[in-house]
């Protein structure tokens, strides 16, 4: 499992809105200093991000929450935004070329490429549907001074 902290900021009945900071891991190489990556990174400040999901249980504002993607799902979703695209654009130059062997290679390129944005455009539409609601971070619990309170209500050790 894959977990993050964030803060909630807005409760909304069952409904959270919870900001965490995405961060870059360029801070953590020993080559930072002498990398253009590291320079670019350093650039692009870490910019807060809202996510909306469900409570288990009651939350209040302010409150820090640690949240958590199972790897499965991770590669699942990274499987079908980078393999899918993919596997449309090599399809649609095949299909092209065994359709029309004689086809410019401008249009087996241009082909391929709508096939990629086509791709692309479905997996945007699919999320904005909120058919994929398994691939949302889940709430593993609330993230306390003294304790970490999970959703079994076992009290752990203050996370560092």
């Amino acid at each position: 499992m894959i977990e993050e902290t964030g803060i909630v900021r807005i409760v909304e009945g069952n409904t959270v809105w919870i900001e965490t900071t995405v961060k870059s891991t360029c801070g953590s190489c020993h080559a930072s200093e002498n990398c253009g990556t590291s320079v670019i990174a350093k650039a692009f400040t870490n910019k807060p991000e809202l996510l909306k999901l469900q409570a288990p249980d009651s939350l209040v504002v302010g409150q820090r929450v640690k949240l958590g993607v199972p790897e499965s799902q991770l590669l699942s979703a990274s499987m079908l935004v980078y393999i899918l695209p993919l596997f449309a654009l090599i399809f649609a130059v095949v299909l092209l070329q065994s359709l029309l062997p004689s086809a410019h290679e401008i249009w087996q390129i241009g082909l391929g490429f709508a096939a990629m944005a086509m791709s692309f455009y479905a997996l945007r539409r699919r999320e904005l549907n909120g058919k994929q609601k398994h691939f949302s971070p889940i709430i593993l619990g609330a993230v306390n001074e003294d304790t970490v309170t999970m959703k079994n209500e076992i009290p752990l050790k203050k996370l560092s």
